[in-house]
């Protein structure tokens, strides 16, 4: 944590002068990645980062991003320049190296979702996506890969993609439970779909997005009504059609398989995708290689997409209901 005295002179050096101070805002991922908040005079945020990924290139990537989300009409908070011009200030403490700056406090207020999440509401948010990928599609993309990368691996990714990492653990939970032949079965279709992904990969339509969509990054007016979205830290190029199928992904409960047979819950996930899907492509026209390869890019996504393989691998490990998420899972291998 930092003591007022730091605050005041990082502050400082983004010309802004502190008079109030809130609490510390700990979203810190690990001792290496460690991530605090500070409210500015209930004006800014002060971020300070340990995480290598975060470089001046880095957040002037996200200040272009920002004025073009800007520009079709979705609201994103600014970032401060420092009396240098510079969007990064290196602070040193306790010999970790910290990459400081300062956002905006937002103009509207944070989305208060319930428990479960409301796709009609979540129809209002993804629409902007069609919208943002016709004007900026293949135009001054990053060299940041998006969270959502498959195969080209994002800045927070090691030797392998988050949606192989997410499968991997999967699989490796299937066969400690002596579900063989169906870890099987995932690892030879995720590998066929992947590699017809890979050989047309370079020809696929891309933009540069926020990348990370969930409730806590969305902006609503008085009325509740969809204004704005923040949180660009898992930001980056992507593949179009990828983008669309995450983030207009079903995130499975337990309560759809306390309630439904594994068929429902399969059609459940395609009738909420697609009620989705519909809304983007309403301003976005898949041209014919994104079709080619649409079919394969959400079945990996179906298989890997974190919180619901994580809600899986906690069924399966409990044993509650774990005939169910494998019948569903075989659903999806022969989709």
């Amino acid at each position: 944590m930092f003591k007022n005295k730091e605050i005041i002179d990082i502050c400082h050096e983004f010309g802004v002068i502190c008079n109030h101070i809130s609490d510390v805002i700990d979203t810190s991922h690990n001792e290496e990645d460690r991530r605090y908040n500070y409210k500015i005079n209930h004006k800014y945020f002060l971020k300070i980062n340990s995480s290598k990924v975060i470089s001046e290139r880095f957040l002037n990537d996200i200040v272009k991003l920002v004025k073009r989300y800007r520009t079709i009409g979705t609201y994103c908070p600014g970032l401060i320049r420092s009396k240098y011009g510079m969007l990064s200030y290196e602070y040193r403490k306790d010999d970790t190296q910290y990459t400081c700056y300062i956002e905006e406090c937002a103009l509207y207020s944070f989305y208060e979702a319930g428990e479960q999440v409301d796709y009609e509401f979540k129809k209002t948010v993804v629409k902007h996506l069609g919208k943002f990928a016709t004007q900026f599609t293949d135009v001054d993309l990053s060299r940041t890969r998006s969270m959502w990368s498959l195969i080209e691996l994002g800045p927070f990714d090691t030797d392998r993609d988050e949606k192989q990492e997410n499968l991997d653990m999967l699989i490796n939970t299937l066969q400690g439970e002596g579900y063989d032949e169906v870890a099987e079965k995932l690892v030879v279709l995720n590998k066929a779909s992947r590699s017809r992904i890979e050989r047309k990969l370079s020809r696929l339509p891309r933009c540069v997005y926020q990348g990370d969509l969930n409730n806590s990054n969305i902006l609503v007016d008085d009325r509740g009504e969809f204004k704005g979205i923040i949180d660009f830290n898992m930001f980056g190029t992507e593949v179009n059609i990828n983008c669309f199928l995450n983030e207009a992904m079903y995130y499975l409960t337990i309560e759809d398989f306390k309630t439904l047979t594994a068929k429902e819950i399969f059609n459940k996930m395609e009738k909420v995708q697609d009620s989705l899907m519909i809304e983007i492509l309403e301003k976005y026209t898949l041209n014919s290689i994104e079709l080619e390869v649409l079919h394969d890019y959400k079945r990996v996504i179906y298989m890997s997409f974190y919180p619901n393989v994580m809600l899986w691998i906690n069924l399966i490990s409990k044993r509650k209901m774990e005939g169910k998420v494998i019948e569903l899972i075989n659903i999806i291998l022969t989709m």
